[in-house]
């Protein structure tokens, strides 16, 4: 998998969907998400952009040139039936990137799945790949038109023939939307489980208070959030984010959180500690886990960067998906 897109090195959600459908079954699994990136509502640029629906080889578009708009924006060709992009998120995509002024792909991957973007979809990102994206289904095929001041701030992209004047067209496949946080049932720590506190801040970040007393000698596992998805099993790719901290609770030696977007793991014997792999197979997508893990489940008598010795680790993990 690579990163959407050499255009977003130097540079989306449906416009408005009218009416109201019967609930989609695929809601329940991140009911309770907000947007936090701010959808387009315009869209008379856009409709005049014309893209086949056939799914698995690139699509074929065709636009009268040169084509502009005031603002991004978005059309759902064709709608999935999985859950919405809200924003803040990692999604798995296909795309296709034509210039807006003469109508030429200057890049695409191969809409066959062996070479679409994981793309982090972010608020306040430029160009506004998560705005243009905020509500778009799982399974989508979408337009998008983006302005040349908000696709690449009028600087043009010679290397891809982007001249300053230039919009730009995408063509995406939404192929996986990932959770942004934990969703689901908040569940009370079990009897005789540590007392480790955990609160959350809006976005999911997890912070953490832990007892002065002696670390448990045993694997620890609660669930804090029990999630809506199906249970992950060996040998799944999991995307998670995940902070670890020392059972002393003075020390944070690792957060996927502070790095600023979740990590993928495959689940697998020898590809993780012990502990952790088994504080995440089993569970379901969209739970939080905190997992308390004694030395022989951990790095042992080994020290790690930031991780003394015989060190006792608590991690809290959300689980946004799995394939």
């Amino acid at each position: 998998m690579r990163k959407l897109l050499a255009l977003a090195a130097t540079i989306a959600t449906i416009a408005a969907l009218s009416g109201c459908a019967a609930q989609n079954p695929a809601d329940a699994l991140n009911a309770g998400a907000t947007n936090t990136c701010t959808a387009p509502t315009e869209h008379s640029n856009v409709d005049q952009i014309q893209v086949s629906q056939d799914k698995g080889k690139v699509p074929t578009v065709s636009f009268a040139t040169p084509i502009s708009a005031k603002s991004i924006e978005t059309r759902v060709v064709t709608e999935g039936s999985g859950p919405k992009i809200t924003g803040d998120q990692l999604v798995d995509i296909e795309y296709l990137g034509i210039n807006g002024g003469n109508g030429k792909t200057f890049q695409s991957s191969k809409f066959d799945g062996t070479n679409f973007a994981s793309q982090f979809l972010k608020s306040n990102q430029k160009p506004d790949f998560c705005g243009a994206l905020t509500g778009v289904r799982e399974g989508s095929r979408v337009a998008v038109l983006f302005p040349a001041q908000l696709a690449h701030g009028g600087q043009g992209i010679p290397d891809l023939g982007v001249k300053p004047t230039d919009s730009v067209v995408f063509v995406f496949d939404v192929l996986k939307v990932f959770l942004p946080k934990a969703l689901g049932d908040e569940k009370a720590l079990p009897a005789g489980f540590p007392a480790v506190n955990v609160v959350r801040a809006a976005d999911g970040t997890p912070g953490i208070s832990i007892p002065k007393a002696d670390a448990p000698k045993t694997l620890q596992i609660a669930d804090l959030i029990e999630g809506r998805g199906a249970k992950v099993s060996m040998g799944q790719t999991v995307t998670l984010q995940y902070s670890g901290f020392l059972w002393n609770g003075k020390t944070k030696f690792d957060s996927s959180w502070d790095k600023g977007q979740p990590v993928q793991f495959k689940l697998a014997q020898g590809g993780l500690i012990d502990g952790f792999l088994k504080a995440v197979v089993g569970q379901k997508v969209g739970s939080q886990v905190v997992a308390v893990i004694p030395p022989a489940q951990g790095y042992g008598s080994v020290a790690q960067s930031g991780i003394p010795a015989n060190s006792t680790l608590v991690f809290v993990i959300d689980i946004l998906g799995a394939n």
